[in-house]
């Protein structure tokens, strides 16, 4: 173990202590994705995952680069947030417009994408009724965590077969 870091000591609330030794200094070897005492050399857990970036950052600059992007994962979208889309306009990333030759293909992707995005009767109802949800939460003016809790128990009871053959407004 001798790649040890003073940030390595590990702080889970799983198991505190070595079961073998009594000892309470417990060492997150990351490498071997293990849980070591430091005392005995016990190995308390293993296959650890590190939920740590993927990539070292020497300075802060390079750590605002680095930083991860993208939007949270959210109920209130039927596929919580989490696919893609086409943009309907025709530019690329760098705002260049898209070569006419090309805006058919486009065009085809975009359709497919709609497509598959929604697959069956299931995801469209799911779909209509949590823009719908959306739209009335917004209308009262509801904050973003009572939308999130009414969309997870919509969620619910597509999942418990309740709103099948029901009228979603």
């Amino acid at each position: 173990m001798e790649n040890r870091r003073s940030s390595d000591v590990y702080d889970d609330s799983k198991q505190t202590i070595c079961p073998e030794c009594g000892s309470e200094e417990l060492i997150g070897d990351y490498e071997r994705a293990e849980v070591v005492c430091a005392r005995c050399g016990l190995v308390i857990d293993e296959n650890l995952v590190d939920m740590g970036p993927e990539w070292r950052a020497f300075d802060h600059e390079q750590r605002d680069k680095r930083t991860r992007v993208g939007a949270p994962i959210t109920y209130t979208i039927h596929d919580k947030g989490l696919s893609t889309m086409i943009d309907w306009r025709n530019k690329d990333i760098y705002g260049r417009d898209i070569p006419a030759r090309n805006r058919a293909q486009w065009y085809r992707l975009r359709k497919w994408q709609r497509k598959i995005r929604i697959s069956g009767a299931t995801e469209r109802n799911l779909a209509f009724a949590l823009s719908e949800l959306d739209r009335d939460s917004s209308r009262l003016g509801l904050p973003r965590s009572v939308r999130e809790a009414a969309s997870v128990v919509y969620r619910s009871a597509v999942d418990n077969k309740l709103i099948r053959g029901r009228s979603i407004e």
